[in-house]
């Protein structure tokens, strides 16, 4: 099942823009985050081959997670600090992340928990290569648009090509995302 028009999301990322046929036909999610005024996209994936395709390699620490989505954010590959993400390991959480340093050299990883209290946001915990816990509790919260600080157009020209969108924003941090999934 693949995102639909993703053409309308054409020049918002030339990572994306990038991506071949196929690869954009077994698209099930892209994320625009805004970090700090910087966009980049995160595309997810159904299937761990896409994921190679598009990555050139699947992390260990990947590759390891019995997991139904697979994403990584294209920017970062560009940047040699990629980033992935798979679903939770366990019960409680929704996505773990992983951030290299180079690839296969990881630099940190991150636990992100349902709030047993606030169905509207996620606790990130953060760690380090070693697994020595770095910070506890960092909050994400899904909201309206108001939470989007990215192409004020973006979101507009999405739902108008036919796509859900979800706005989430770090509570601490100049960091917002925009979610684009099928309808």
């Amino acid at each position: 099942m693949g995102i639909l028009n993703t053409a309308a999301l054409t020049g918002h990322s030339a990572a994306l823009d990038a991506l071949t046929e196929g690869q954009r036909a077994a698209l099930v999610e892209v994320v625009f985050c805004c970090r700090m005024g910087v966009l980049s996209a995160t595309v997810v994936f159904n299937e761990a081959w896409v994921l190679l395709e598009v990555a050139g390699h699947i992390p260990e620490e990947v590759a390891g997670v019995e997991t139904r989505r697979y994403g990584v954010d294209l920017e970062s590959i560009a940047e040699g600090r990629p980033q992935f993400y798979t679903d939770g390991d366990e019960p409680g959480t929704v996505i773990l992340g992983f951030t290299y340093a180079a690839p296969g050299k990881i630099a940190e990883w991150k636990r992100y928990r349902r709030d047993p209290n606030d169905k509207q946001r996620v606790l990130i915990d953060r760690y380090g290569a070693d697994d020595r816990l770095i910070s506890v509790g960092e909050v994400e919260r899904a909201g309206g648009p108001e939470l989007w600080r990215g192409p004020a157009r973006l979101p507009q020209i999405a739902t108008a090509a036919g796509l859900h969108a979800i706005f989430l924003a770090k509570e601490a941090k100049d960091q917002s995302y925009l979610r684009l999934l099928p309808s």
